[in-house]
């Protein structure tokens, strides 16, 4: 059995102008943290803009280039189980800021998860945030909204909070977690439990995307992006398939013995591919409970969907949610 390490960041801002993020502020934070990590590593700089994807596979510091890490992840050397997997997941993801209208001098928060190696990789994350503050992260960003200044960044572990970033110094006072540290604090558990879906969630299950997938598509997607993280950035993936069989076997049993959801679709623009916007899949929010036996595998793999999300966009938000038993 591998395992995946990560650690869990919260980051305290203060806007310094008006900022509107009424519309799907994790996309708003994923594209502007992206667009200013890439000019603040990359030698070709504002032409890599330009030439987008083309840039980095012709770039010859590919491999060792802090952007490409995140945001063109590839199966690694040497990896024999899911190499052919064309969706690699993100080494990283964004709990989005509150949405809505702020006003210059008010506070907002939102967390963000390094997984694996990416934890080393911290201090460019921080600049790229402070790069972020300083053009305004909002629309109209170009005419001055949406500046803001970062107070702190606190690093969230279980029962600890250490500050990591205050001002322009940043302390090595990061907090791991892992997944075999979840599994051996994780208890079995029979009755109702809860899954409340703050942020849109894409489940597929079968050949259509629901809005009330039972407990065993949820936990599938759950294990899929769980697996893949682990074997790309851990030590290899958490479950075999047999083992997966097994713990989608107990899925089974669990059945909805509540749902209140609401469907929503939306559009998104794609800058790689320089299309219109696009029709995304259907996502939903709300919360579903759930009614069975819950085995002490299946609670830890739903603490660690906290932290990483499930489903589709993970590391623009979506997916995001809590438990209650």
């Amino acid at each position: 059995m591998g395992d995946l390490s990560l650690s869990q960041f919260e980051a305290k801002i203060m806007f310094s102008s008006e900022a509107d993020l009424s519309r799907w502020s994790g996309n708003t934070l994923r594209s502007g943290f992206g667009a200013h990590l890439r000019s603040l590593v990359c030698i070709h700089g504002a032409e890599a803009g330009e030439r987008e994807a083309a840039a980095c596979e012709s770039c010859l510091l590919q491999r060792s280039c802090v952007y490409d890490f995140f945001y063109n992840s590839r199966p690694p050397e040497g990896v024999k189980v899911l190499r052919k997997q064309s969706d690699i997941p993100r080494p990283f993801v964004f709990d989005p800021p509150f949405s809505g209208r702020h006003s210059a001098g008010s506070t907002n928060d939102f967390r963000f998860t390094l997984i694996g190696r990416g934890m080393e990789y911290l201090p460019y994350f921080l600049l790229a945030l402070r790069n972020l503050g300083e053009s305004g992260m909002s629309r109209g960003y170009r005419l001055g909204y949406g500046k803001f200044c970062i107070e702190a960044v606190d690093c969230i572990g279980y029962g600890a909070r250490n500050e990591i970033f205050s001002g322009d110094t940043v302390y090595n006072r990061a907090i791991p977690m892992s997944y075999q540290e979840m599994l051996k604090a994780s208890a079995e558990h029979r009755g109702d439990l809860t899954v409340r879906f703050t942020t849109p969630a894409q489940i597929k299950e079968g050949d259509r995307y629901t809005a009330a997938p039972s407990f065993r598509g949820l936990i599938s997607r759950l294990l899929f992006r769980a697996n893949a993280l682990a074997e790309f950035y851990g030590s290899g993936m958490l479950y075999d398939n047999e083992q997966v069989l097994s713990i989608l076997g107990h899925c089974r049993q669990v059945s909805i013995a509540r749902a209140n959801t609401e469907e929503i679709r939306t559009k998104r623009y794609f800058h790689k591919q320089k299309m219109k916007k696009q029709n995304l899949p259907p996502s939903f929010v709300g919360e579903i409970t759930y009614r069975g036996e819950f085995p002490r595998e299946v609670m830890a793999l739903l603490e660690l969907g906290r932290l990483i999300h499930v489903g589709k966009m993970a590391t623009f938000g979506n997916g995001m949610y809590e438990v209650e038993v």
